[in-house]
């Protein structure tokens, strides 16, 4: 079995990544998960929404890696910017396998994204906030290996690239 974390800030082009490399993978993404937090009808039930997605999402991906096949990939998709997140996943893979767990950032060239995003100044703001909030994962802290990934985005991308991450 391989297990990927596939991370990086908000239009990096995880999803693109994960959809054109590994078509067949079992995904999860924490995004399905906190789009419960839009039904969030106050603040205190958006903050437990939010907070209980993550929990959520870890679970999905303990039961995945349950389910899955000796020959499946097994890819998280989110955006892990820090230790401590990479950590809570990492610990649950730890809790129902053995399987080496590679982590693949991706990091598209500043440039392209704001020639992407151009018409989306906030969502530019955005890219680069999060990027800002970046702690470059290692080895050290449970991965088999690290990829960082420079994406070369084609025409068709920067809608989907806008409309679904």
């Amino acid at each position: 079995m391989k297990i990927l974390f596939v991370t990086g800030p908000s239009f990096s082009g995880k999803s693109i990544y994960i959809r054109k490399t590994y078509a067949d993978a079992k995904v999860v993404k924490i995004s399905t998960f906190k789009e419960v937090v839009d039904v969030a009808l106050s603040n205190e039930e958006l903050e437990e929404l939010a907070k209980n997605s993550y929990f959520y999402c870890r679970e999905a991906l303990m039961n995945t890696i349950r389910k899955a096949n000796e020959d499946d990939t097994v890819i998280l998709e989110c955006q892990l910017l820090n230790k401590a997140s990479r950590k809570f996943y990492l610990d649950a893979v730890r809790e129902v396998s053995e399987a080496p767990v590679e982590c693949v950032l991706m990091r598209p060239e500043e440039e392209k994204i704001k020639e992407l995003l151009a018409d989306y100044p906030t969502l530019v703001s955005l890219h680069q906030y999060e990027l800002g909030k970046l702690e470059m994962p290692s080895v050290e802290e449970g991965f088999a290996a690290v990829h960082i990934i420079r994406p070369e985005f084609e025409d068709t991308d920067w809608h989907t690239l806008v409309h679904t991450n």
